[in-house]
């Protein structure tokens, strides 16, 4: 009896500890770059609480083309927008906007 209770409690104890400790999701999200281009898509990896993006899936090899810590960033789901989020640190501000409201909430609730 000792061992299956030992054993169970160790489970759920190994279990849930290194999902939650270690986020990784990577995915397609617009990110607004000026008024010329406006949103462009580019892949965005949340890795190791850093947010990273690049130009496409295919261009990581390449190295990203920008991230953020985000120890400190402020995450702001756009008032009206139901599919954007604004993410600021210091005076960086990146504008994303997700390709359905389901995956924005995805996308804020692993930040």
């Amino acid at each position: 009896m000792s061992e299956k209770s030992s054993s169970s409690g160790s489970d759920e104890d190994v279990d849930p500890e290194p999902s939650a400790q270690h986020v990784e999701l990577g995915g397609v999200l617009s990110k607004w770059t000026n008024y010329i281009h406006g949103w462009q898509d580019r892949w965005v990896v949340l890795k190791n609480n850093t947010l990273s993006y690049y130009k496409s899936e295919d261009e990581r090899e390449y190295g990203c083309r920008g991230s953020l810590c985000l120890r400190k960033a402020v995450i702001t789901p756009h008032e009206f927008d139901e599919c954007r989020i604004d993410i600021s640190v210091n005076d960086s501000v990146w504008y994303l906007r997700a390709e359905d409201p389901e995956h924005r909430l995805q996308w804020i609730e692993s930040i």
